[in-house]
C-alpha cells in the first residue's frame, strides 16, 4: 500500500446518468409550478374537452394525470410480453366468470356511441359547438405559447379529425359557400376572430403550407374536408392571398396533374377567393387553372369556375371592380373567345357566355376607355361575328371616358373605314334604350359634326374607298335620327318639368286647403266663432304676432273681396257669349257625331248583302248567324235596359228615394245655397269696406 493521496474519479456512464436524473428532476419541478387545465377552464369546457377519451365513466377520471399514467402504463406492458399475456389470460378468465349481465351492459354503451356517431359532413359540423372549439383553442394556447403557426396547425387538424368525411373534391352540384355554409354563424364567427388575431402574414404562410398538407395527406388515402373548410374561410375572407404565391402553386399543381382528385381539391382551394374578389378570382383561372382546361378531368370545374366568378361579382353590386392590366385582360377574352377541340359544346358555349359578361365588367371598372374601344373596333370586320366587339364599343361611348372614346374614334376614322361603317350600322340598327343615349351625349354630336368633313375629305380623294358611299349615306341617317331623337329629348324633359310644375301647384294648393280646414276647425271648436279664443289664437297672442296676422288677414280679405266685385261686374259680359259659344260648339258636335253614325249605319245596311255574300263563299250560314246573333244582343240590352228601369222605378225610387223626396231634398239644397250665396255677399260687401 502506498504512503501518496490517490485520486478517485466517478466514471463518465456514472456523470452522464447523473445529469439526466437532474434534467428529468428540474422538468418535473417547472412542470409542478405551471398551472393546471382543469384550474383554468370551466368545469363544462374541461368534461366537453376530455369526456370523449373515457370509456368507462364510473372507474376512470377525466384528470390529464391519470391518462397520462394510463399511457404510461400501456407502454410498460408493451415492453413485457410476458405479463402481458398472463394479464390478457386473466382478463379473458374473469370475462367469462362474469357471465351475460356485464356484456349486455357493454353492448349498449357501444350501441349508444354508433347513434351518436354523425353519418354526414352536416351533422358532424353541426356537433361542432362553441364552447368545444374555445376549449381547444385555449388548451392549444396553453400547450404552444406565442407560437401562432402552431396554433393553426393544431387548430386545422382538430377541424379535419371531426370532420372526416370522403366528400367529391370540388362538392360538385353544392353552392360556392359549400361546406362552410353548413357551420353556425356563431362558430364561423370565432373562427375569423382566430384567424385574424393570428395576422395576415402567418396566414399567408399556414395556407400554402395547408395545401401542401392537404395534397400528402390525399395522397396518403386520409379525408381532407376539415382542411378545406379552413382554407376556404382563408381564401374567401383574406382573397389576396390565394393570388400571392402562384408560382409554388403551379409548382404544386404539376406534382400531381396525373391525380386528378388532388389537383382538383387545389385548384378548388386556391380559386375560392374569387368568390369574392373579380380581380383575384380573374388572375387564379388566368395562370393556374386556364392551362388544365383541355384535359377531360379538369375542363367541366375550370368552365364552371370562371362562370361563377363572372356571376358572383354582377349579383355582389360592391367589389366587382376587375383591377388588371390591358394586355392580361385580353388574353383572358380571347382566351374566352377562342375554338377549343378538346372542349365539348357545352361547355364551348358556356365560355362564349362568359368572354361578353367578364367584357362588361371590365369595361365597368376605373380603366383608360379610349384605348379598351380602339382595341375592340379593329376587331370588327365583315364576317358579323363580331357582335361583342360592337357591343362593347357602344358601352365604352356610354361611359365615363366616353369623350376619349369619341376623340380616338375620329384620329383613326380614315384608317378604320369598315369597323366604323358596321359600327355606325349597329347603332343605327340598333336603335334601343342604349344606343338612344348617345342622342343626348354633346360630344357624340361634336363627333358626327367632325366625321362628315373627314367623310367629305374621303369622296375628293384620288383614291377612293369602295366604302366611302355607304359610310356617307349611314353617317347621314344617323344624324337625321340622332337630331330626331334629340329633339323628342327635349320635348319629353319639357313635359316633365310641367307636370312637375302641375304636381307642386296642386300639392301647393291640397296643402294650404288642409290647414285652412284645420285653422276653421279649431276656431269652430275651440274658438266657439272667434279666433282669437282659439287654441291657434292662443298661440299667436301669448307669441305677441296675433294683432300683425289679424291685420294681414283683414288686408288679404279687403283685396280678395273687391277683387270679387270687380270680376262679378266686368267678367259676366265676356263669360255670356263665352258659355253660349261653348253650348253651340257642343250642339254642332253632337249633331255632327249623330249626323255621322247614321250615315255610317245606312252605309253598312247598304254593304251588308254583299259583304254577306263573300262571307258565305267560305262560312256557309255564317252571315244568318251574325245577323241572329245581333239582334239577339240587341233584344237583350232593350230587355236588360226595361228591366232595370223597371226595378229601379218600384224598388228603389220609393220611400226615401221617392221622386216626391229627391225633389224635396233638391229644393232644400238650393234653399241652402242661395242663403249661402246671400251670407256669401254680405261679408264680400263687409269685407270690401275695408281700407
Amino acid at each position: 500500500m502506498s504512503n501518496q493521496w490517490e485520486v478517485v474519479a466517478k466514471s463518465r456512464k456514472q456523470r452522464n446518468l447523473e445529469k439526466k436524473v437532474s434534467a428529468h428532476t428540474e422538468q418535473k419541478r417547472i412542470a409542478a409550478q405551471l398551472p393546471k387545465l382543469e384550474e383554468l377552464l370551466p368545469t363544462q369546457q374541461y368534461r366537453n374537452l376530455f369526456g370523449n377519451h373515457s370509456n368507462n365513466n364510473d372507474n376512470k377520471s377525466h384528470s390529464p394525470a391519470k391518462s397520462t399514467s394510463s399511457v404510461t402504463s400501456a407502454s410498460s406492458k408493451n415492453k413485457s410480453p410476458r405479463k402481458n399475456n398472463t394479464n390478457s389470460n386473466a382478463t379473458k378468465s374473469n370475462a367469462t366468470g362474469v357471465g351475460a349481465g356485464g356484456g349486455g351492459d357493454t353492448a349498449k354503451k357501444a350501441t349508444k356511441q354508433a347513434s351518436n356517431k354523425p353519418r354526414t359532413l352536416e351533422q358532424a359540423m353541426k356537433q361542432i359547438t362553441l364552447d368545444d372549439f374555445a376549449a381547444q383553442l385555449a388548451q392549444v394556447k396553453i400547450s404552444c405559447p406565442g407560437s401562432e403557426l402552431r396554433w393553426l396547425s393544431n387548430i386545422a387538424s382538430y377541424l379535419n379529425g371531426v370532420l372526416s368525411f370522403d366528400c367529391d373534391p370540388v362538392f360538385s352540384g353544392r353552392s360556392a359557400q359549400y361546406p362552410s355554409n353548413l357551420a353556425s354563424s356563431a362558430l364561423k364567427q370565432s373562427i375569423l376572430e382566430f384567424l385574424r388575431s393570428v395576422g395576415e402574414t402567418n396566414l399567408e404562410y399556414f395556407f400554402y403550407s395547408l395545401l401542401d398538407n392537404m395534397a400528402i395527406e390525399l395522397n396518403s388515402g386520409q379525408h381532407v374536408t376539415g382542411y378545406k373548410f379552413v382554407l376556404q374561410l382563408i381564401g374567401q375572407h383574406w382573397p389576396a392571398i390565394c393570388s400571392h404565391n402562384m408560382a409554388k402553386t403551379a409548382l404544386l399543381r404539376n406534382s400531381y396533374q396525373n391525380r386528378s382528385s388532388i389537383c382538383l381539391s387545389i385548384l378548388w382551394a386556391i380559386g375560392q377567393g374569387g368568390h369574392q374578389s373579380l380581380t383575384e378570382g380573374v388572375k387564379v383561372w388566368q395562370n393556374l387553372m386556364l392551362p388544365n382546361l383541355e384535359l377531360r378531368s379538369f375542363s367541366k370545374f375550370v368552365v364552371e369556375h370562371i362562370e361563377r366568378v363572372l356571376h358572383a361579382a354582377v349579383a355582389r353590386k360592391t367589389d366587382n371592380h376587375l383591377l388588371i392590366n390591358q394586355q392580361e385582360f385580353f388574353a383572358c377574352y380571347n382566351a374566352l373567345n377562342a375554338t377549343y377541340n378538346n372542349l365539348p359544346k357545352e361547355l364551348q358555349q358556356s365560355l362564349k357566355r362568359s368572354a361578353p359578361l367578364s367584357l362588361q365588367l371590365y369595361i365597368q371598372s376605373p380603366v383608360k376607355h379610349a384605348n379598351i374601344f380602339l382595341t375592340l373596333l379593329r376587331e370588327i370586320k365583315v364576317d358579323g361575328k363580331q357582335r361583342n366587339e360592337v357591343v362593347g364599343c357602344i358601352s365604352c361611348l356610354l361611359s365615363s371616358g366616353a369623350d376619349d372614346c369619341f376623340k380616338v374614334w375620329r384620329m383613326n376614322y380614315k384608317k378604320q373605314q369598315l369597323p366604323s361603317l358596321l359600327l355606325l350600322r349597329a347603332i343605327l340598327d340598333d336603335w334601343t334604350d342604349s344606343t338612344k343615349l348617345l342622342a343626348e351625349s354633346s360630344a357624340y354630336q361634336t363627333f358626327l359634326q367632325g366625321v362628315c368633313g373627314l367623310t367629305e375629305e374621303l369622296q375628293l380623294a384620288k383614291r377612293k374607298d369602295i366604302y366611302v358611299d355607304d359610310l356617307q349615306s349611314v353617317l347621314k341617317t344617323v344624324q337625321e335620327k340622332s337630331s330626331a331623337q334629340q329633339k323628342k329629348n327635349k320635348q319629353n324633359a319639357s313635359q316633365k318639368k310641367k307636370c312637375g310644375c302641375c304636381k307642386w301647384a296642386l300639392g301647393s294648393i291640397f296643402i294650404v286647403a288642409l290647414i285652412a280646414g284645420a285653422l276653421c276647425y279649431d276656431t269652430e271648436t275651440n274658438g266657439k266663432g272667434v279666433f282669437e279664443k282659439s287654441a291657434t289664437g292662443k298661440i299667436l297672442k301669448n307669441a305677441g304676432v296675433l294683432p300683425h296676422v289679424q291685420k294681414a288677414w283683414y288686408v288679404t280679405m279687403g283685396a280678395s273681396a273687391r277683387g270679387y266685385k270687380w270680376a262679378e261686374e266686368h267678367v259676366p259680359p265676356y263669360a255670356e257669349p263665352a258659355l253660349k259659344t261653348g253650348c253651340n260648339v257642343w250642339k254642332l258636335a253632337r249633331n255632327v257625331c249623330s249626323n255621322a253614325y247614321t250615315n255610317g249605319l245606312n252605309y253598312w245596311r247598304i254593304k251588308w248583302p254583299a259583304v254577306a255574300k263573300f262571307i258565305d263563299q267560305y262560312v256557309p250560314d255564317l252571315s244568318k248567324k251574325l245577323e241572329a246573333f245581333a239582334a239577339g244582343a240587341k233584344d237583350l240590352a232593350v230587355s236588360s235596359y226595361d228591366k232595370s228601369a223597371t226595378i229601379i222605378k218600384e224598388k228603389v225610387l220609393v220611400g226615401r228615394f221617392s221622386p216626391e223626396n229627391i225633389n224635396q231634398a233638391l229644393n232644400q239644397t238650393r234653399n241652402a245655397a242661395l242663403e249661402y250665396y246671400n251670407q256669401f255677399h254680405k261679408k264680400v260687401d263687409a269685407y270690401a269696406k275695408l281700407k
